[in-house]
């Protein structure tokens, strides 16, 4: 038996393993849209569900159950070898299918959910099959049923655990995608071989033939209804609960593959344990319809008590002392730790009585393999329903406390049911009574914490306050309001504000001035429009604004107004609600110019958007001489992933240049060359824009040019480039923007002085040699003397300023910079004679 717990045991591993990996890769076919996302796992729980009823219905007439699992577990490495081709070349079939736009479509969906069926159908239906065949295979005794299945229950979920944490970490980082889906299917294979050469041990006669499963009902016992309905409930509120963890976590913590990772792999555990506790912790005269009652009721009180704590324990975790969390590894730590303060329990609640339900339900061991896959089917089941409710129905309607309480209450109607028929009369009038008043307290505790608002407020300077806050489908989006600036949020991600910093309308400017006659543009992540708004300042004919989550147009709309030129009232704008690369890879419009701002590289599933295979995406969507603008963060990025990331951009095109302004970079693609005409006519409005982000002339833009393509490639040689299969940024820009955040700053803004080159073949016509000269001097002593201030070097940082501001007194930048410089350090009565009638900022270059 211990070599087919094994068996399980990593057969758990590599279904999670295969799940991660199928998620990812239909998130590249179809979007990482939240309804995209949620057809994939609705397909694959539904075949579980599936697979769950038909194969242990099947198993009861089998007379050797284990070489029955061991051809399953064969059978589902070599479909799951094959699937991964056919996912991956699934995109030649969609694009040119009739109704490929619109995933929120009813055609789009139905699709979607079609292909996705006929491709997942067969290995989760083979996953779903293995519980039930493998317990009935080594249940010979009614009264092993609750231990044997809390075993098996146990050993599977650990493995998945193992699997989701293993997976999660090391493999995809180290080996890719392809690697660790063949590394799943060849342990699949393995273990399956393991599993028949043992099966002769294991022969058994087939069970008596049963009508239907119902049959158990007979009687007029409706207490087998109750359990069918019961595990269909805990089922439903156990992954709506994992969705409302997941969405406070997310208030607090940013949005990594990590955070995904220790979240799911806690749920796991605490699921596999309480398995393992029914088994070895709890007699079986205990194993009764009065535990299971009790267990339900604990759950939902437990989950309300984290809730309830959940604004202190992250208080206490994330506001008390930099300490705490100024390492990745010691946020990861924590991240945990919370997560298992505030949910550990109730979940380790429900893996002691999902095995104790089904067993009670099961009863017999003839036919045990049939009633366990029907009631492990209408669990799943009441799983894939619980995640589209959580996601499409609950939070959004009522919220993240109120689905809180919602699931509380779907665990609290039947612990009262078994509670009730379980007690005599005088006890089940004081412990229902009991209950029901812990129940009261709780969800009024619940209430009165204000989640998320009174957590979000967290983030809020003095003078700011929330303008707007809405829980949407997949994140919370919300604006704070007051000084210094407004700001659009993601969750606990700062996205966008109407700062004068600058990076949002130049990467608009930028490509727009490097093209000739800009027409048709597409803009890839809305933020606050300013960069798509910008374009408007120009005589384009049409904007196509792509943003993944329709709440965030729904915020911004008549909100940033003033900021973004009016883009959503502006009949040149067309909004579309999709995946950027999902929607340019299956697009027949050709633009002119491609904007892309996405969000910081270490957030889950951005890297999508930071890879080779999207920049190719985007070099096919654009007419001739069209030009591509990718954002560069360098100040969210270790010195590696940046470089990684330039390299990548670098790759994909064959004229590249690099423009960094302040702390952000600004890449520009083409396949053909690209100059600007300083001296070209320029609409007045889009010089007072350059002019408000302290760039007030196409002299001062180019001289923000650091080098092209070919330097960047020389000094990228030995940096990977980011691809669907090797996703490495995904893994490691978490980890080096929390460790070297600052230094990493000051580090590639270093290596890219060094690297700044003559900036003449970027520029045409009737050039102001000595105009040009003058702004790349100015541009060149800001960078040198930002690496001096951050180097402590204060009084070389003031010498450097100066000198470029004297250099160039018509540089916005230069005298924004001596300007802020000068007030954090208190040294505004230090400046030089000669400078002090430009300490403030100018009205125009």
């Amino acid at each position: 038996m211990n070599i087919l717990l094994l068996v399980f045991f990593l057969s758990g591993a590599c279904a999670l393993a295969y799940q991660i990996i199928w998620i990812r890769l239909f998130g590249l076919i179809f979007g990482g849209t939240t309804l995209s996302m949620s057809v994939v796992i609705a397909v694959f729980m539904g075949g579980l569900a599936i697979g769950s009823h038909v194969i242990g219905k099947y198993a009861a007439k089998v007379s050797n159950r284990v070489r029955l699992y061991g051809i399953l577990e064969i059978v589902l490495g070599i479909v799951a070898a094959v699937l991964f081709f056919g996912i991956k070349h699934l995109a030649k079939l969609i694009y040119v299918l009739p109704f490929n736009h619109g995933i929120h479509t009813i055609s789009g969906i139905g699709v979607r959910f079609i292909l996705s069926a006929l491709l997942l159908l067969v290995p989760t239906m083979i996953m779903g099959g293995t519980l039930p065949v493998l317990l009935r295979a080594l249940t010979d005794d009614k009264k092993k049923i609750i231990v044997n299945t809390s075993l098996l229950y146990a050993v599977n979920t650990l493995g998945a655990m193992s699997g989701a944490f293993v997976v999660g970490v090391i493999l995809i980082r180290f080996i890719g995608v392809t690697g660790t889906n063949m590394l799943a299917a060849a342990v699949n294979v393995v273990m399956g071989a393991i599993a028949l050469l043992v099966s002769g041990r294991f022969e058994s006669t087939p069970d008596p033939v049963e009508k239907n499963v119902s049959v158990i009902h007979s009687g007029g016992d409706s207490r087998w209804l109750w359990y069918v309905v019961t595990l269909g409930i805990t089922g439903f509120a156990g992954l709506t609960l994992e969705m409302v963890w997941m969405r406070m976590m997310l208030l607090v913590y940013n949005n990594t593959t990590y955070l995904y990772t220790i979240v799911i792999s806690v749920y796991l555990l605490g699921i596999g344990l309480g398995g393992f506790l029914m088994r070895v912790a709890v007699p079986d005269r205990f194993r009764t319809e009065r535990l299971f009652g009790i267990l339900l009721g604990l759950t939902a009180l437990a989950a309300l008590a984290g809730f309830f704590a959940f604004p202190a324990i992250t208080g206490k975790a994330m506001y008390s002392g930099n300490e705490l969390y100024s390492t990745f590894m010691r946020l990861s730590v924590l991240t945990a730790v919370v997560f298992t303060l505030i949910g550990f329990v109730p979940v380790l609640l429900m893996g002691l009585s999902f095995p104790l339900g089904l067993g009670l339900y099961a009863r017999e061991v003839v036919g045990l393999s049939q009633r366990v896959g029907f009631i492990y089917a209408v669990n799943t089941a009441g799983s894939l329903f619980g995640s589209l409710a959580a996601v499409f129905v609950l939070i959004p309607t009522i919220g993240i406390t109120g689905t809180m309480v919602f699931c509380a209450l779907l665990f609290s109607v039947p612990s009262a049911y078994f509670l009730a028929t379980s007690l005599g009369a005088k006890k089940r009038i004081t412990v229902l009574a009991a209950s029901a008043a812990a129940l009261v307290f709780f969800v009024s505790l619940s209430y009165s914490v204000g989640i998320p608002r009174s957590i979000l407020s967290r983030r809020l300077m003095h003078s700011e306050y929330i303008e707007y806050l809405r829980e949407g489908p997949s994140s919370t989006i919300w604006i704070s309001s007051g000084a210094p600036f407004r700001k659009i949020w993601v969750d606990n991600l700062w996205v966008s504000s109407t700062s004068t910093e600058g990076t949002h309308a130049l990467l608009a400017h930028y490509p727009l001035l490097f093209h000739d006659n800009p027409k048709d543009i597409c803009g890839i992540a809305f933020g606050t429009g300013q960069t798509f708004g910008t374009c408007l300042l120009y005589p384009i004919d049409h904007i196509t604004s792509v943003e993944i989550d329709a709440e965030i147009i729904k915020a911004c709309k008549g909100r940033f107004t003033d900021e973004n030129y009016g883009i959503l009232e502006d009949p040149r704008n067309t909004v579309v609600i999709d995946d950027g690369r999902f929607f340019l890879q299956g697009t027949d419009q050709k633009f002119d110019v491609i904007t892309a701002e996405p969000l910081q590289p270490y957030t889950r599933g951005t890297v999508n958007l930071y890879s080779y295979e999207f920049y190719v995406a985007c070099r096919q969507a654009l007419n001739p001489g069209g030009i591509v603008a990718q954002w560069l963060p360098v100040y969210n990025s270790g010195v590696d992933d940046s470089w990684s990331m330039i390299r990548t951009f670098a790759e994909a095109f064959d004229y590249v240049y690099l423009f960094l302004n302040g702390n952000d970079g600004i890449l520009l693609g083409s396949q053909d060359p690209m100059q600007m005409d300083p001296e070209r006519q320029v609409p007045g409005e889009a010089i007072e824009d350059m002019r408000r982000v302290n760039n007030g002339s196409l002299y001062a833009l180019a001289a923000n040019y650091i080098c092209s393509r070919d330097d960047l490639l020389k000094m990228t040689a030995d940096y990977p480039v980011i691809t669907d299969d090797m996703p490495s940024l995904e893994f490691t820009a978490p980890i080096s923007h929390w460790n070297e955040d600052v230094t990493a700053e000051v580090e590639i803004r270093k290596q890219f002085v060094s690297l700044t080159s003559d900036n003449a073949h970027i520029v045409k016509g009737d050039v102001n040699k000595d105009r040009l000269a003058t702004y790349n001097t100015s541009r060149q002593l800001l960078n040198k003397a930002f690496y001096a201030e951050r180097t402590g070097a204060v009084a070389e940082a003031q010498k450097l300023y100066e000198q470029a501001l004297r250099g160039n007194p018509a540089d916005l930048r230069a005298r924004d910079s001596i300007f802020y410089f000068l007030k954090k350090y208190g040294l505004e009565d230090k400046l030089s004679m000669d400078l002090r009638k430009y300490f403030t900022k100018p009205s125009g270059e």
